[in-house]
């Protein structure tokens, strides 16, 4: 079950990546605004929600692109498009000399790579109660495949212009896990247990674009690099009978 384990942590890594993506995300009263840092000094603020809805109107603009994601030695790469608005991805990650997969189309997220599955592919159904679902159930619900959702969370939040850098703007706001992820997403804190603080770093282009997109959380942090813009991708999911149900080991 170790090994298991430790495969889910790279889904997880993966599934973050997703999750600062969909923090691109808005609704659609900010989508003609003008270029993010053309009119905004050093110090200046601006709302988070509505810099994210710059960025996701940007992106779909764009269609498609890629991505890397670094945490500490761990290094993930994949591919995203937007389709009717709603994001796809595929993303790989190298995990204890090996690879996962990781798909996420529609309302779903499919992991290839866990040990000791009967198919290839596993299915996360967010209605789903066994613990891989439940794990990934808020990161399912809160913004993988519909954007707008985490931007929404972001109203209100104030994000800081700290820097700009040719044509690259730099912005930081700090948010806390269960504001940014939603209720459904993230378990109410307890009293000896706040919620922890997202510090979120956005650097975009002069187009709006991001370039990079920073989390650090609870002492960890998460760095997700895009480009090739407009790169030609089909992304879909895994063909039905090499997909299954999550299979667990046996406590003997």
């Amino acid at each position: 079950m170790r090994l298991t384990m430790h495969r889910t942590a790279g889904a997880t890594l993966a599934l973050s990546g997703l999750l600062a993506l969909g923090a691109c995300g808005s609704g659609d009263d900010s989508a003609n605004d003008t270029g993010t840092g053309s009119s905004q000094s050093q110090g200046d603020t601006v709302d988070a929600g509505d810099l994210a809805g710059r960025m996701v109107a940007a992106m779909q603009k764009a269609g498609s692109g890629t991505m890397s994601m670094q945490t500490g030695d761990q290094k993930a790469t994949g591919d995203f498009t937007y389709v009717d608005g709603k994001l796809q991805q595929h993303t790989k990650v190298p995990v204890e000399g090996s690879e996962m997969e990781i798909i996420a189309v529609g309302d779903f997220v499919y992991l290839k790579g866990l040990p000791g599955q009967s198919k290839p592919w596993v299915k996360i159904d967010p209605n789903a109660d066994d613990p891989v679902s439940q794990m990934f159930k808020g990161i399912a619900e809160g913004g993988i495949s519909d954007p707008t959702k985490m931007a929404a969370n972001l109203k209100g939040t104030q994000a800081t212009l700290k820097s700009k850098d040719g044509d690259n703007s730099t912005y930081e706001f700090t948010v806390d896990s269960a504001k940014a992820l939603g209720s459904s997403a993230a378990p109410s804190p307890s009293a000896s247990a706040p919620a922890q603080q997202l510090t979120m770093t956005y650097v975009l282009s002069k187009d709006d674009r991001p370039v990079t997109i920073s989390t650090a959380v609870g002492g960890q942090s998460i760095k997700v690099t895009y480009g090739d813009w407009g790169k030609k991708v089909n992304i879909t999911e895994p063909p039905a009978d090499q997909v299954g149900p999550m299979s667990y080991p046996s406590a003997s």
